[in-house]
């Protein structure tokens, strides 16, 4: 047991340390990409054009700030709110008891909780990004969406009937798997949005495609494309302070699973 302990500790270490990785490149690349006026990124890209003689040879990685737009918004699903993306989940939490074995090999009685994902949906459109100077279309498809939660509600219980309606999704009840011998304990719907007016920023790869400007996924692998209701100092915040945590725990995991195993393998600790 304490072998296995060890490496699984000393794994998540590794794991955490590469996701500081990750981390540490969304940062960078955030500092390193310059915010643009949208009249100066579609300046740009008209002298490129000129230059060339051709439309479709400008593309740079590029952000913008602005306020959301949308001629034709969707309505997201629990709240009802027009937006240009939604992401909806219902989850049903449950418990349930069994038989466990203690340290002196009785036979006891535990409960457990756990979770499933009975309803899932996401939907998104393109949209502009509209500043002071003008406004430039947004093509969200792969972006690293960060949103805004718009619906959050938890109903306790077992639900009744043949299904239930919320806002505008119906949830058929037949087509849910309660599990043999589980309990549920509720239901929690959760949605989150991307509004329209909302101030948002953008990162992403500016494209000049048949004379229509569009901010994109960049077409370079492992480049980020991101859509944030969070501004881009709070973004960078938030990302700084989950580069420190990922460290500090990647550095306890890794050191305590070395740890365990030296003490195993001299004997210390035993099975």
């Amino acid at each position: 047991m304490w072998y296995i302990l060890s490496i699984a500790l000393i794994l998540l270490g590794i794991g955490l340390i590469i996701a500081r990785k990750f981390q540490s490149d969304k940062l960078f690349e955030i500092k390193a990409t310059q915010t643009f006026l949208v009249k100066d990124l579609i300046q740009e890209a008209n002298d490129v054009k000129e230059g060339l003689g051709e439309a479709g040879s400008f593309n740079k990685l590029a952000e913008v700030k602005g306020r959301v737009v949308c001629d034709n918004p969707v309505t997201s699903e629990l709240a009802q709110v027009k937006c240009v993306y939604y992401t909806m989940q219902i989850t049903r939490k449950w418990e349930e008891t069994y038989w466990d074995t203690d340290p002196n090999g009785n036979q006891v009685q535990r409960t457990r909780e756990g979770t499933d994902t009975v309803a899932h949906n996401s939907r998104g459109v393109p949209f502009y990004v509209e500043d002071s100077t003008g406004k430039i279309k947004i093509d969200p498809s792969g972006a690293e969406m960060i949103t805004e939660k718009a619906f959050s509600r938890f109903q306790p219980g077992e639900l009744s009937g043949p299904s239930i309606q919320i806002g505008g999704f119906t949830l058929n009840l037949g087509s849910i798997s309660l599990g043999s011998g589980r309990r549920t304990i509720g239901y929690e719907y959760e949605e989150s949005i991307i509004p329209l007016n909302r101030d948002i920023y953008v990162l992403g790869e500016a494209v000049d495609t048949n004379n229509d400007l569009r901010l994109l996924k960049p077409s370079e692998k492992g480049k980020k494309f991101i859509i944030s209701v969070k501004s881009e100092e709070d973004l960078m915040r938030g990302i700084q302070g989950a580069i420190t945590g990922l460290l500090i725990a990647g550095l306890i995991s890794g050191i305590g699973g070395v740890v365990l195993l030296v003490l195993r393998i001299l004997g210390i600790i035993q099975e």
